[in-house]
């Protein structure tokens, strides 16, 4: 008698609290959503930035040193660059965010209207298998600089990004890396990725790894 009470009282409970883990059916739990992952905790010294189309879609939010420079590529992508008052060139290393809406032209878009994006070449990017190398250009004398690796994905916003590496991209000082990150949310995708310096080239405005990791780290899609 006092185990059926017992059971009886847990039933109650359970229904009460509207089914709590550890009461509700396996079915139930798995549809319930993942949690909003909070922003990270912001660094001594650097700045959040959050952006977004002159439409309010593709929102972002990403945290970097307060001295690098932000500077808009039209109204899809950003760059990040570190400051620098070396009138020398261009600045070696730089990361971008460019952001592509679901329902932005696929056919019959100037090129280049969002950085780093062409939609034939982003979709050869996607279709490829992890270790898989492949060139987005035909003419041997190009396909060099133009050659990535997909790795493993990586968890980049509280997604799954896919994930890709040219060691020699065209136009960069020799021992540029790129990297480049796509993932989807809030009906967009979003392509993140930057050029870096993998030696100790002490040029102004390099961009080591470590500090790319850092910053792209922090990128998360707007709520």
């Amino acid at each position: 008698m006092q185990r059926k009470q017992v059971f009886t009282s847990l039933v109650i409970l359970c229904i009460v609290l509207g089914g709590v883990a550890g009461c509700a059916p396996r079915s139930t739990q798995s549809t319930i959503a993942p949690a909003t992952v909070p922003a990270p905790t912001l660094r001594p010294g650097w700045e959040t930035r959050s952006a977004s189309t002159d439409q309010g879609q593709c929102g972002y939010a990403i945290d970097h040193p307060s001295d690098m420079d932000v500077s808009s590529q039209g109204t899809y992508s950003w760059l990040l660059s570190v400051t620098s008052a070396e009138p020398s060139g261009p600045v070696p290393n730089f990361i971008y965010i460019s952001v592509i809406p679901d329902d932005f032209p696929q056919n019959g878009s100037e090129p280049g209207v969002i950085y780093n994006y062409d939609p034939a070449e982003a979709q050869t990017l996607l279709n490829m298998q992890i270790d898989e190398g492949r060139s987005l250009r035909d003419d041997p004398n190009l396909a060099a600089w133009f050659t990535y690796t997909r790795l493993p994905d990586t968890a980049l916003g509280n997604q799954a990004a896919q994930t890709y590496e040219n060691t020699q991209p065209w136009e960069f000082p020799p021992g540029t890396r790129e990297i480049r990150y796509y993932l989807k949310g809030n009906g967009c995708t979003y392509l993140v990725g930057g050029y870096l310096a993998t030696v100790g080239s002490g040029q102004p405005g390099a961009i080591d790894e470590e500090l790319f990791q850092q910053i792209v780290a922090t990128f998360r899609l707007a709520s």
